[in-house]
């Protein structure tokens, strides 16, 4: 039977907005169906290619794994979470696609039963992907989370999803099973059919846009850089209309995380605070609300205003987030309830992002987000975008700035990935970056993203990155390799410079050992040599040591002593 016409269009649309993937229809539809159910109906910010297993494992296509959030696909990326901050959240995700029309019995037992194993014997499931993904979990459990991590399960195909009682019973006799693990807070078990990843695909292709009813609306003193603003009050309802997202396949509706620039997953209800505040709601003292709160701000790009009706495009909620979590907690009696509201329209980043700074100063965890507000990393985005064909790049300066535009998800680099190839490459702390986050960032953050600095340096460092990652998405270099990653980026660089002092040298050397850089990651044979010379260094290095499993090994590369080694071995050969 013919795939459904409009997920035939959908996947056209995403194979076209992703050139550098190549792979069946059967298998984009399953990086899709990943796409379209996280970035759209769960309202994450990540890279399905990289939830993608490349590999035939047995029953599951797809794990994302997420802290606070983030995607880890390794160790290395989970320890950098979990060293921020504390009380962490955590959630597994775990995906099987079919471009059949029906739902399988037989198909979604084999999916169940893989993901059982994930967290049993790990029997059915292997490879070197698996096992970087089992190091996070491994990772999750040993740490203090808020609470047990969910678990989420998605059998998707372009049918119906329409489920029958066998169908219905095996889900539920599953979720038991993984019930009586008890590791899980929450456990979902669904099955989406066509009409939900077509939502969930224009959800995460499309800008967010809403509407909400602001009476009585002051204006606000004219300013240069602002197109209107407002200042106000509304009822309770219109601040959870436009957090909510869509709702799920229950009817019910949840916070949409992409609208908050605060991180939505730091509220904790149980907090003495918190918890008196709902309480006194609860309690049915609606109307001592907006005497006591301080208010939600809200900026949006375009602001269009028919009486009392503002239509909000391209919006966020700069400050907010905890009363946002209160509001939700009584939705039935939200309309009872007052806010405080500024409702800023502009279309000027760089004064959004002092908004930004303004309201969010209190939050350290945000401080690589405010990295990205530097001058330096707006001339960078501007660089790094105007280049053509396989040396584009997309710096995202903000989270979800490439929502609604039609990109190759792989091209995407956050601030945090740049200053993790900036510590390996310019720095020279290869054995760091994947992991000391914090003491990077500390030490280094006077030296990076300066304003002298050469963008077209800091280009062909990530250009480095996304080739790297490309070769082992391609199979063109084993997966084993990815552990050595920051060691092959740190010797392109550390073979023609010899100090990590890279960035003030004369333009003409940078420039130089810039084409130099170019040359070798341009062509795909030559820099899958290049990752294999390193590889095979470090792999003597390690036998050398007596160091057997992939967390020793991965731990042990992660050390001043091996670094010196390496340069020792490889550079004086």
């Amino acid at each position: 039977m013919p795939m459904n016409p409009v997920i035939k269009a959908q996947l056209s649309e995403f194979r076209k907005a992703n050139p550098g993937e190549d792979g069946s229809d059967s298998d984009l539809f399953e990086v899709m169906s990943i796409f379209a159910v996280e970035n759209g109906l769960l309202a994450e910010n990540i890279d399905p290619f990289r939830a993608h297993l490349k590999g035939a494992e047995f029953g599951v296509d797809g794990i994302a794994i997420l802290i606070q959030g983030v995607l880890c696909t390794d160790a290395d990326e989970a320890a950098s979470v979990l060293a921020v901050g504390k009380q962490h959240t955590g959630a597994f995700h775990f995906y099987q696609s079919k471009t059949s029309d029906g739902l399988d019995y037989g198909e979604l037992s084999k999916f169940l039963d893989g993901v059982y194993d994930f967290f049993t014997d790990l029997k059915l499931l292997s490879g070197d992907q698996v096992a970087d993904l089992s190091e996070v979990k491994e990772l999750i459990f040993q740490s203090a989370t808020k609470s047990n991590p969910e678990l989420r399960c998605y059998y998707c195909t372009t049918g119906s999803g329409e489920v029958s009682d066998a169908i219905n019973k095996l889900i539920e006799s599953n979720k038991s099973r993984f019930e009586a693990l008890n590791i899980f807070g929450d456990i979902t078990v669904e099955c989406i059919g066509a009409k939900a990843i077509q939502e969930g695909f224009r959800a995460a292709t499309n800008s967010t846009a809403a509407t909400l009813n602001f009476p009585k609306a002051v204006t606000m003193p004219a300013h240069a850089r602002v197109d209107e603003a407002f200042i106000g009050f509304v009822s309770a309802d219109q601040i959870l209309g436009i957090a909510w997202g869509p709702a799920d396949a229950d009817g019910s509706r949840h916070i949409n995380r992409t609208v908050f620039y605060d991180n939505v997953r730091d509220f904790n209800p149980d907090s003495d605070i918190n918890r008196a505040v709902i309480n006194e709601l609860q309690s049915g003292d609606y109307s001592s609300f907006v005497f006591k709160n301080n208010g939600i701000t809200v900026v949006a790009k375009s602001i269009t205003r028919k009486g009392d009706a503002f239509s909000i495009e391209d919006y966020q909620i700069v400050n907010g987030c905890q009363t946002t979590n209160i509001l939700s907690h009584v939705p039935d009696h939200a309309h009872e309830i007052f806010v405080p509201l500024r409702l800023i329209g502009s279309n000027d980043p760089d004064f959004v992002a002092s908004i930004i700074i303004g309201t969010n100063k209190q939050n350290e965890v945000r401080d690589d987000q405010f990295w990205a507000l530097l001058p330096f990393m707006k001339d960078l985005e501007v660089y790094c975008s105007a280049q053509e064909g396989d040396a584009r790049i997309l710096v995202e300066r903000r989270d979800n700035q490439y929502r609604d535009v039609a990109v190759e998800r792989t091209r995407i680099m956050k601030p945090s990935d740049l200053m993790k190839v900036a510590a390996a490459m310019f720095f020279f702390q290869p054995h760091r970056a994947a992991r000391d986050h914090r003491g990077i960032r500390n030490e280094f953050s006077s030296r990076i993203f300066r304003e002298n600095h050469s963008v077209e340096f800091y280009h062909v460092a990530a250009l480095a990155l996304y080739k790297f990652d490309y070769l082992i998405r391609a199979g063109k270099i084993e997966r084993s390799r990815v552990i050595y990653k920051f060691y092959v980026l740190f010797s392109l660089i550390r073979e023609h410079w010899k100090s990590p002092d890279v960035l003030d040298a004369h333009k003409r050397q940078q420039k130089f050992i810039r084409q130099e850089v170019l040359n070798i990651i341009s062509d795909n044979e030559r820099f899958a040599g290049k990752i294999e010379s390193v590889a095979n260094c470090l792999d003597g290095i390690v036998r050398a040591s007596g160091e057997k499993t992939r967390e020793q090994i991965r731990d042990f590369i992660r050390t001043d002593a091996v670094s010196e080694l390496f340069v020792e071995a490889y550079f004086k050969r």
